[in-house]
């Protein structure tokens, strides 16, 4: 990984798609927290509702996007990855998976925990014909907040 908590916590959206292209979210509770953030379909960046000012938590639809977008989301976060790549490319990468998870027959969700110095977790979707799909990253520990959803 070559992007601090620092570095990952400025990131926004709004730095890789236009504003008529998002959304606001408030209230949004995940991970068993509440967030405010910004979306695009499956797209979502988001910031503790207690920390607003800092992004925790990145979700990317690499299947919407833009090549071109999701490769430079891709890079702003240091992941050597791009949209398409199979279990074996990305298993090449980050080793053997911490999890793997199957909600629906045609993909797999692959959990890691990548980082030394700045660990994260990163769940990369991979669907049998189109290769990576979607992903999420979130630093570990995720700071426990006065908006934990209970």
């Amino acid at each position: 990984m070559r992007i601090s908590h620092d570095a990952f916590g400025q990131l926004h959206l709004a730095q890789f798609l236009a504003a008529e292209d998002l959304e606001e979210l408030r209230g949004w509770e995940y991970l068993g927290r509440r967030w405010i953030g910004e979306a695009s379909g499956f797209t979502e960046w988001l910031r503790l509702e207690s920390d607003p000012g800092v992004t925790r938590s990145v979700a990317i639809d690499l299947a919407a996007l833009p090549e071109a977008t999701a490769q430079r989301m891709l890079d702003a976060l240091g992941l050597p990855l791009r949209a398409g790549l199979d279990q074996q490319d990305i298993t090449g990468v980050f080793g053997k998976p911490i999890d793997t998870e199957r909600f629906v027959r045609d993909r797999v969700t692959l959990v890691f925990h990548v980082g030394a110095a700045d660990p994260y977790e990163l769940s990369c979707t991979v669907h049998e014909e189109r290769g990576l799909i979607h992903l999420t990253m979130h630093p570990t520990p995720l700071p426990q907040g006065p908006t934990a959803v209970q």
